[in-house]
């Protein structure tokens, strides 16, 4: 790290300091003994878009909220879940093997968070999104989300459901199987 006033390559880092997004280190210099902050960012590389008609675009988180935002208008959902799940998607798309993804994947892993969060909001963007010109398409929808509600939101079907099973129903089906009532020594009611 250079020095600001004169440019000298030694310097010592006095403090270091986690501030959320970045990293604020206090530096001096070891030649004139100027001191002077920096900060630290972990560079993502943000993937391509490439929308319906052809055309590519750099990925834009805004573009993400603002499309959560309209379908969840009027809908009780918090700004900081529609917040989160934005940055569920930017990290899913900047962590892809591959630089560029369609408009499509990122509008199916929208409409995945949507579905488990609310759906009103899901319907809303998904009617948005897939443009339905009739009410077959709404029908097809209703189809997918029947369907949806085995898939996860990492794209993977659900075979079985789990058992909700607590601890005191384990002992009581393993004390039943213990205990085989009979009829020896046991009055019977008059």
């Amino acid at each position: 790290m250079r020095c600001p006033v004169c440019q000298g390559q030694s310097t010592k880092v006095l403090d270091s300091r986690d501030s959320g997004e970045a990293i604020r280190r206090r530096r001096r210099c070891q030649a004139c003994g100027h001191r002077f902050t920096t900060r630290e960012r972990i560079e993502t590389s943000v993937p391509v878009v490439t929308k319906r008609n052809g055309k590519k675009q750099p990925f834009d988180r805004n573009k993400v909220l603002a499309g959560l935002k309209l379908a969840c208008r009027k809908r009780p959902i918090p700004d900081a879940k529609l917040e989160e799940i934005a940055t569920q998607v930017e990290h899913w798309s900047a962590t892809r093997p591959e630089s560029t993804v369609t408009s499509q994947a990122i509008g199916d892993r929208i409409m995945h968070h949507l579905y488990s969060l609310d759906q009103v909001a899901y319907v809303r963007f998904a009617s948005v999104y897939r443009s339905f010109d009739t009410v077959d398409g709404f029908e097809v929808l209703l189809r997918e989300i029947a369907k949806a509600q085995q898939v996860s939101i990492e794209g993977q079907r659900t075979l079985f459901e789990p058992e909700p099973a607590t601890a005191q129903t384990a002992a009581t089906k393993s004390q039943s199987k213990r205990r085989k009532p009979t009829d020896k020594g046991v009055p019977k009611p008059s």
